[in-house]
């Protein structure tokens, strides 16, 4: 099973033009391989160099100058892609070839190319090693014509000329091109790189998609949610090449692949964010990752950031995320993250989509393709809505993971991370993180972290210290129960009534479809198979209408003690 690496292409000279060098265990087991750089894919023997000799090179490919010229020059904002495990009937085969070159044996070249199945460039000079010496050679013709890469193999009929004869054909070649009806016509891998965006006559694309260090980890920030830390560190262990090597001798070449994109989803506030810098910097510290590929970079994008209501500009923006995350992968390994991903990918099975989000999920699924990902790459998505992602976009993310609401044991966790700073200050007062834990039922990490510890209590806090007629603050178990009762949780009510109409949709993610059923259960909320009416049960009964009228003006007086009111809140 091939794969795909976005390396740093750097040119050398001391090398065959048909040869690159990339660090041994990025590689497979067959010595062919394809590259990719702007328009033009062409083909290379691989030249593993030995593991002693590899921390130079990491994540980048040495290949000879003149190879180069194959993609028209080296364009380092674009990427450079190699996919491994190619196979020799891809190549196409050189059935005649003229090369020119004054200083060797003409039968001991030919056989020499024969031998090693020498792979030709188009318009440039050759260099290959003969015996213990590289030689340098030009190629005047080749057919068949317009292929970047054609093999020379033991059918190859080859004809060495002197460089005099060969400057002579060519200038005929090219006065027969500048006659009338002589053009020559495009060749494929000699198109022009596609423009950029930033080209003359194209529009600046304005998003911000700076690469960032992880800082949060798994061990310190994000509480319980033991499942996806172990899907998480499996997923990782792939990129090292020991550890799949391992695999694949055990288990073979399917099991031993990459896994893939991850796409996280479950109720708002509850740690998909969190969890998908996690997983960066535990590539970044608890792997062999940055040894192996360099850098890691953790590069978040929020859904709606991309959304734009010029038409074609969140199609550019997309384009400029990935070309950005390409470039952070070519000088290490990334980690792209995109939040709200269902905005992105809408199903465009649903009547009622727009062109333009047509067109945006599209865009995405093009850039997601399975041979535009590099294995130092790794996609993450995060939704509250996986049922109304396009299914196509949903396959791009094979591995795809729940991220339930916690219950009171790790919620107590959630209040231990949040409270270590203020119970570190506070050594002489102790905090019964299960009670806590018990209280915040129903309760989002994000609402404990934002609404009850947030800027709020900040305020109360700093008013103690500089108002002298404000009593001194006591932050122990029964202040942060008063807190609580202060609140009431939100989010969940607010997420199982905008989902509980979707019920049919919900099958294809049961752990989701049971959440739901049992939150609605919990909060007194009914379940309703079937999303077009977009009405609940209380709609027909009178008493349900009822039930629902006295559980909506409750949660309204709750609300009315923060200050807010929810909109589903204020449509009931």
């Amino acid at each position: 099973m091939s794969s795909t690496l976005n390396l740093d292409p750097l040119t050398k000279t001391d090398r065959p033009t048909s040869h690159i060098t990339v660090q041994k265990r990025k590689i497979g087991p067959t010595d062919l391989i394809a590259v990719e750089h702007g328009t033009t894919k062409a083909y290379f023997r691989v030249d593993r160099k030995q593991e002693v000799m590899s921390n130079d090179l990491r994540n980048a490919v040495y290949l000879h100058e003149n190879a180069a010229s194959v993609f028209g020059g080296i364009d380092h904002s674009l990427p450079f892609r190699i996919h491994t495990d190619v196979r020799t009937s891809e190549v196409p085969t050189c059935d005649e070839a003229v090369i020119a070159n004054d200083n060797v044996n003409a039968d001991k070249l030919s056989t020499h190319l024969a031998s090693e199945r020498f792979l030709l460039h188009h318009g440039i000079e050759e260099v290959t090693r003969l015996d213990g010496h590289l030689v340098s050679f030009d190629i005047v013709e080749t057919t068949p014509q317009g292929y970047p890469t054609v093999m020379i193999t033991d059918e190859t009929d080859i004809e060495v000329i002197d460089e005099s004869e060969a400057a002579a054909r060519k200038s005929q070649a090219g006065d027969a091109r500048n006659s009338p009806g002589g053009a020559t016509p495009p060749t494929p891998g000699n198109n022009p790189p596609p423009s950029r965006a930033s080209d003359a006559g194209e529009m600046d694309v304005d998003i911000d998609i700076s690469p960032e260090k992880p800082t949060v980890s798994f061990e310190e920030d994000v509480a319980g949610l033991t499942e996806i830390k172990q899907t998480a560190r499996m997923l990782l262990a792939l990129f090292d090449p020991e550890t799949r090597e391992s695999v694949i001798t055990r288990y073979g070449e399917n099991f031993g692949a990459r896994g893939g994109q991850l796409l996280l989803y479950g109720p708002p506030g509850c740690g998909k964010t969190l969890v998908s810098e996690a997983i960066a910097y535990e590539a970044a510290n608890n792997t062999n990752i940055e040894s192996e590929y360099g850098e890691v970079q953790f590069l978040p994008v929020k859904g709606g950031d991309i959304l734009s209501r010029y038409p074609g500009e969140a199609e550019r923006r997309v384009e400029a995320v990935f070309e950005e995350a390409h470039r952070a992968a070519q000088n290490g390994f990334a980690v792209l993250f995109f939040d709200e991903v269902e905005t992105l990918v809408a199903d465009r099975s649903d009547d009622n989509l727009q062109r333009h989000e047509r067109s945006l999920t599209n865009a995405f699924l093009q850039e997601m393709g399975t041979d535009k990902i590099e294995d130092n790459l790794l996609v993450i998505g995060a939704t509250n809505m996986p049922f109304s992602i396009d299914p196509a976009a949903a396959r791009r993310f094979p591995l795809q993971q729940f991220i339930p609401q916690p219950g009171p044991e790790v919620m107590g966790e959630v209040w231990e991370a949040e409270l270590s700073d203020l119970q570190a200050a506070n050594d002489a007062i102790e905090l019964d993180y299960n009670r806590l834990g018990e209280a915040s039922v129903g309760y989002t990490p994000a609402e404990i972290a934002d609404r009850v510890l947030g800027t709020d209590l900040q305020r109360q806090l700093i008013k103690s210290v500089v108002d002298d007629n404000t009593d001194a603050i006591i932050p122990d178990t029964e202040y942060f129960l008063d807190r609580l009762r202060e609140h009431r949780p939100k989010t969940i009510r607010q997420f199982v009534t905008s989902v509980r109409n979707e019920a049919d949709a919900l099958e294809g993610y049961p752990e989701m479809r049971d959440y739901v059923a049992d939150q609605a259960d919990r909060l007194g909320l009914s379940m309703q198979h079937g999303s077009t009416s977009g009405m609940s049960d209380a709609a027909s009964d009178p008493t349900a209408l009822f039930e629902e009228l006295v559980a909506a003006d409750e949660q309204l007086a709750g609300d009315a003690d923060d200050g807010s009111e929810s909109q589903s809140d204020r449509e009931k």
